[in-house]
């Protein structure tokens, strides 16, 4: 077969491969995106899950940088966002309803209401963690740093007793410190256990508290509203036409600078010459011939099956055949013939705002402990956590007139069940599913014309995510900086020159945020400087 000829291949659609394909074919290189499914955008893609009624896996974009969406002029390419308010509902375990406001003070006195003083605890917690990123002086806009880079700055008593809580200590533990309230903790629980198969009881879990504070300390807050400084997920607003628009600015401003994306195209194997990466081979046979590949797709899948034959490489592959990858992606998603209204809503809040607002079933940190504690056990929870949005209110074209469609996440669904099969159990875990949010939405089952839900084997199957992994690996502290995805691997190269990796398997992980993208491409274009440089001080040698 003919050879594709390029100076870049990236392997992998989604976003990471996006951003990663955007800055290098603006820094003048040749790039091509192979995605293997049929659409790019991996969870942050537009789906229709019914006739007629279409929405992402991803619901949230709080963690796109905006200097991401600046460097790659997605606003260029039809990227906007409006700003929802409130941005959270939150339902608690007394009955009542929280509800983040953009409006600091109306929040504030929320939290204040939970207990006298609560507000400036509250705000000191996030201060805490500010001030800690600050001290590591780190950014999450490079290579991860190493165990020295990390605690070179860590040399005081508090600092010492602050790197302690956060990386050893767990949630639960830093929320009594600053005496929470139980209220207060059940809002900022879910941030904490996102990211991975652990508890708000895991040591290690604040660490995921860091990743807006790790952003401001990066790179310094912008003017206006920059959602970084808002600690409430939902701050940055929902995409107009959807979180489907993210990805679809990100591949219209790679098209724009000259990168081939092409679906439905599965790489089989990385090629090796010389000792080099030499581009990528489908399974019948094409190549696509490049002296520099990115691996934006999970790193078990680059180690383990692209770099199958690679001598060199044995001990990685068998490191990584034993890293935990166990996921836990489950998605429930329901058609409605009308806006459902929440339970115990405030008098003064608008009931379509409410229904507009990104929402969690969580209501105290006890369930929530319960819920992820079952999930470790292979069991599915009587009490699901569950994200969930209601897209088509800010985006109608997600559904036919008058209608809706609402996108639930359930946070706690064990890959692997220690009982049954997923084929009959899913059914039971949507319509628990179901049931935990009808709790505080008491008209939304009237409301269901129809529902479909994807299992983590779909999610595998479908979407490519090894062990339903949206993460690819847990965002944990013995996960993160050097050990992201291994020792060796981490800084974005790898042992083969040429070979680059990318997307949520390396650091700083995350959902939506676009770093890993940055940081590989940023990777290449340095080594390709220095490789340069280095051949213009040997052609001056050997001229004199």
């Amino acid at each position: 077969m003919p050879a594709n000829r390029f100076d870049v291949v990236i392997v992998g659609g989604g976003h990471s491969g996006l951003v990663a394909a955007g800055y290098l074919a603006g820094a003048g290189l040749s790039v091509a995106v192979l995605e293997s499914g049929p659409r790019l955008g991996g969870p942050v893609a537009t789906v229709e899950f019914m006739p007629g009624y279409r929405t992402t896996i991803a619901n949230s974009p709080g963690s796109l940088e905006p200097k991401i969406v600046r460097d790659l002029e997605l606003e260029r390419f039809g990227l906007r966002f409006q700003p929802i308010d409130p941005t959270l509902v939150h339902p608690l375990a007394d009955g009542s309803l929280f509800v983040g406001w953009r409006d600091k003070a109306r929040t504030q006195a929320q939290i204040e209401g939970f207990a006298p003083g609560e507000s400036a605890r509250y705000d000191a917690l996030f201060a805490y963690l500010e001030a800690f990123a600050r001290k590591l002086g780190i950014s999450v806009f490079r290579e991860p740093p190493s165990l020295q880079e990390l605690v070179r700055n860590i040399t005081s008593a508090d600092d010492q007793e602050a790197f302690g809580r956060i990386f050893f200590g767990s949630a639960r533990d830093l929320f009594d410190e600053f005496e929470l309230a139980w209220q207060t903790q059940s809002i900022v629980a879910p941030m904490a256990v996102v990211g991975g198969n652990f508890t708000p009881s895991t040591p290690g879990t604040p660490i995921n508290l860091l990743t807006r504070p790790l952003s401001l300390a990066s790179l310094a807050a912008e003017a206006g509203d920059d959602p970084r400084r808002m600690p409430l997920r939902g701050s940055t607003g929902m995409p107009v036409g959807g979180m489907g628009a993210i990805v679809d600015s990100m591949a219209a401003s790679a098209r724009a600078r000259g990168v081939e994306l092409r679906t439905g195209t599965p790489v089989d194997r990385i090629l090796v010459r010389g000792g080099r990466a030499a581009g990528v081979v489908t399974p019948s046979g094409e190549e696509f011939l490049a002296p520099i590949v990115v691996a934006a797709c999970n790193p078990r899948r680059t180690v383990v099956d692209l770099m199958r034959d690679e001598a060199g490489w044995e001990a990685l592959r068998g490191k990584m055949r034993r890293r935990p990858m166990t996921g836990k992606a489950f998605k429930v998603v329901l058609a409605l013939d009308g806006v459902p209204t929440w339970r115990a809503a405030p008098p003064d809040a608008c009931p379509l705002a409410l229904a507009s607002a990104q929402f969690r079933i969580a209501p105290s940190i006890d369930y929530l402990e319960a819920s992820h504690a079952e999930m470790q056990q292979g069991r599915i929870s009587d009490k699901p956590v569950v994200w969930g949005l209601c897209p088509s209110l800010t985006a109608p074209e997600l559904a036919p007139a008058g209608k809706h469609v609402m996108s639930l996440n359930v946070g706690t669904a064990p890959y692997r069940l220690a009982e049954g099969e997923w084929k009959v159990e899913r059914e039971r875990l949507a319509r628990r599913t179901i049931d935990a949010v009808a709790e505080w939405m008491p008209d939304l089952p009237g409301l269901i014309r129809d529902w479909r839900c994807l299992d983590p084997e779909d999610f595998e199957r479908e979407f490519g995510l090894v062990e339903a992994n949206m993460t690819h690996g847990d965002l944990a502290a013995w996960n993160q900086f050097w050990m992201r995805p291994l020792p060796g691997l981490h800084a974005y190269r790898t042992p083969t020159p040429g070979l680059y990796l990318s997307g949520n398997g390396t650091w700083p992980g995350n959902f939506i945020s676009g770093l890993a993208g940055h940081n590989a491409s940023r990777a290449v274009l340095d080594d390709l400087e220095a490789e340069r440089a280095g051949a213009a001080r040997r052609v001056s040698v050997l001229g004199d």
